[in-house]
């Protein structure tokens, strides 16, 4: 792994140099950034480019006022990869398999926004343009490196992610209060159930990758990358984390052997988890673990219950169009205070009603499509499709990071599902040559 800083020497001082002006000035950060982008866009350093915006994603999503240059320079870097894009057209050319599927749930979300609040506009606009972006832009970005780097791509931007985590430990060391909240270890992210979020998408393309690409990434290497999960998710007290992985080792293990045999295995694993989840504060404290993972607080979910009854109650008003992207942040943002009153304080906690909220029931219905079509695509050439199916939907039903288009979550999951996809496309190219000659 050290192996990719000295590689990587450049990168790893302009990223230093971020974060050295973003201690001094947030607009100044800003600059520096964007004046970044475009010489690297000049020298043609795509890998970097991109490697870049994973690292201001992080930064946006981190709380610290030294971070702040990342929430102002992730929107306009966005929009000037996109402007590269156009420009440098020729150089992109393949078919996003990725985007297509959600062409149909765009559009209606689009529409949606004419139902929502005049002060949600501007917002929802960009978050809808956002999304729109990161489903039909960065994709391509992904491809482009997969082919022009092949899997030294892949593997030096799962090291990259692993030193997110590093980072966030020596920081821990250094500055306790900068990487905790509320008591619980947050990391470099903005919350602790933020790298909760992030260990489990990471985890799930690190083990896709090594299954995919056996050999790519050394044994120590790996046994690293493991731990550093581990003890991230560890620190950070993420029961939604540990279930998602737990879930998708099980499925691994039945999937592999058989598809049928897979389907009780889940029935079995949705009915025990019902119960589980039912009586989970006797279980925990019984078993002693009770401080350790919060057993106060999950009776209800650590406030989630209250977040999804609130939120199915506002979807009854607009049922079947909804009103507009990042509508549920604005709705939770109107009514902090008496969810402060009532012991919550965050957002909606569920990627399903948030799209409810945002698109209405045809619009959840449409993304599903798109979401399901992905992962049926691939599912009989991909042994792995199945596992990382459910371990998604389980997390995504207790976090609404599927429906944020500029967090560092959702687009990690654009970058597993570009792997997977570019490999098939890549496959049926070839299959195509050779049936022409």
């Amino acid at each position: 792994m050290l192996d990719f800083l000295k590689r990587n020497a450049q990168f790893t001082l302009m990223i230093l140099v971020w974060v050295f002006c973003g201690i001094i000035n947030q607009w100044l950060a800003t600059a520096v950034v964007l004046a970044c982008v475009v010489l690297l866009k000049q020298k043609s350093m795509y890998r970097e480019l991109i490697w870049g915006f994973f690292f201001i994603l992080v930064m946006g999503d981190n709380r610290e006022f030294s971070a702040l240059y990342g929430a102002t320079a992730k929107v306009p870097y966005l929009l000037l990869l996109t402007t590269f894009y156009f420009l440098d057209s020729k150089n992109f050319k393949f078919k996003n398999d990725f985007f297509y599927p959600y062409i149909l749930f765009l559009a209606v979300a689009f529409v949606a926004m004419s139902q929502g609040p005049a002060a949600n506009l501007i917002n929802a606009t960009q978050k809808w343009l956002s999304f729109l972006l990161l489903y039909s832009v960065i994709p391509m970005y992904f491809l482009k490196m997969i082919k022009e780097h092949g899997t030294e791509f892949i593997k030096d931007t799962l090291y990259l992610f692993a030193f997110f985590l590093i980072a966030g430990l020596i920081i821990y060391f250094v500055s306790r209060s900068s990487v905790t909240l509320a008591g619980r270890y947050s990391g470099i992210f903005g919350n602790p159930n933020g790298i909760g979020i992030f260990c489990t998408i990471l985890f799930l393309l690190t083990f896709s990758v090594n299954y995919k690409f056996p050999g790519l990434l050394h044994r120590n290497d790996l046994i690293i990358v493991y731990v550093l999960l581990a003890i991230s998710i560890l620190m950070a007290a993420s029961r939604t984390a540990m279930m998602s992985i737990f879930l998708f080792l099980i499925f691994v293990k039945f999937f592999k052997t058989s598809y049928w045999l897979g389907i009780p295995v889940l029935i079995i694993a949705i009915i025990g988890y019902t119960f589980i989840s039912n009586n989970i504060v006797e279980i925990v404290k019984s078993l002693g673990l009770g401080e350790f993972l919060r057993a106060d607080n999950i009776e209800d979910g650590s406030g989630r219950t209250l977040a999804w009854k609130m939120a199915w109650i506002e979807i009854q008003s607009h049922f079947i169009l909804g009103r507009g992207f990042a509508y549920d942040e604005y709705y939770f943002r109107i009514n902090q205070d008496w969810f402060l009153r009532k012991g919550h304080n965050g957002g909606i906690h569920n990627t399903w009603l948030a799209l409810w909220m945002n698109a209405g029931v045809i619009g959840l219905a449409l993304y599903l499509f798109g979401f399901l079509k992905l992962f049926t695509r691939v599912i009989g050439k991909f042994p792995l499709a199945l596992p990382l199916l459910f371990s998604v939907l389980f997390s995504a039903s207790f976090e609404a990071w599927l429906m944020g288009s500029l967090n560092p979550f959702h687009i990690v999951f654009v970058l597993l599902f570009s792997i997977v996809i570019y490999d098939q496309y890549a496959t049926k190219q070839e299959e195509s040559a050779v049936s022409v000659l």
